[in-house]
């Protein structure tokens, strides 16, 4: 069976980003195919074959894992830095269909705890969509026909609501995915020490808003968390038995008890670590505090 990474983008922001992300996919995975289908030309000696998307969508991921060559897929959000090989995940679609992490922020109103047209149990919580692993099927293809249709149907602006749903109603076999193959909030691990397994992907929007917001990019994950992080994800992985042949025995503190003032970069301040005119932080602080006396 054929195994490859695949990302999907549209304009020359996100584009670029798939292009940022897939060279962390490259180094640490040199020997497996990537993928980009985009409307942008695009010849980034990174990705094996560049596939022109045919439809005008907001989620080029559909029409990517409906086209996809692989047999095996693992589909990659273009603001992510990937740290360590995720290649087991494919391993895992030799037993299961579909394989995805939580959402590890399950008590947001505007977004995990949103409903598509009924309510599911707490007990199936939202799935993050930014690591998709999928082995191709007739009924995975079909699983994605209807969630790419329902999203097109629906008045929801983000598509995550409709997939955990679409899981909740199907009889695909889902893989749930450690945490820590999809990071999406660097602060909610501060606490975990190497008992646990080491990061492998670090997902953040904040790798996406500078194209809006800023005139600064986050480039790298040390520009995303910080170097006091970055060494302890680093020391981390050195002493993960699940990454190294010989890890180091001696267990490693929490970030917070090494750390206990440092708040990481991708944390609560989205400004950390960017320069960014002043009127820009007190629009963006003003804009949070009507939202929350609204909400």
């Amino acid at each position: 069976m054929t195994r490859g990474f695949l990302f999907a983008a549209t304009g020359p922001d996100y584009t670029s980003l798939a292009q940022q992300a897939a060279a962390t996919v490259a180094t640490h995975h040199p020997d497996i195919d990537i993928d980009l289908f985009t409307d942008q030309d695009c010849d980034f000696p990174v990705f094996s074959q560049i596939h022109k998307l045919t439809q005008n969508t907001t989620r080029p991921r559909f029409e990517a894992l409906l086209r996809s060559r692989f047999s095996k897929t693992i589909c990659l959000d273009s603001d992510l830095f990937v740290l360590a090989s995720i290649a087991d995940v494919f391993d895992v679609l030799d037993r299961f269909d579909i394989a995805l992490a939580h959402d590890q922020r399950l008590n947001i109103s505007g977004h995990t705890l949103v409903r598509h047209t009924k309510p599911i149990p707490a007990a199936f919580p939202q799935y993050n969509s930014g690591v998709i692993g999928l082995k191709k099927s007739a009924q995975t293809d079909a699983f994605l026909t209807h969630w790419k249709t329902a999203f097109e149907q629906s008045s929801l602006k983000i598509d995550q609501p409709i997939l955990r749903e679409t899981l909740f109603d199907s009889d695909l076999r889902i893989a749930t995915l450690p945490p820590q193959y999809n990071i999406i909030d660097c602060d909610l691990i501060r606490s975990w020490d190497t008992r646990t397994i080491a990061p492998r992907v670090l997902h953040s929007s904040r790798i996406r808003t500078p194209q809006h917001h800023a005139d600064t990019d986050i480039r790298t994950p040390l520009d995303l968390v910080g170097p006091q992080f970055l060494n302890h994800i680093n020391a981390w992985q050195n002493r993960d038995a699940t990454l190294v042949k010989h890890p180091i025995p001696e267990r490693l503190p929490a970030f917070c008890d090494s750390y206990p003032t440092q708040k990481i970069a991708a944390g609560d301040d989205p400004f950390a670590g960017r320069k960014i005119p002043i009127w820009k932080r007190l629009a963006y602080r003003l804009s949070a505090f009507v939202l929350r006396e609204n909400s």
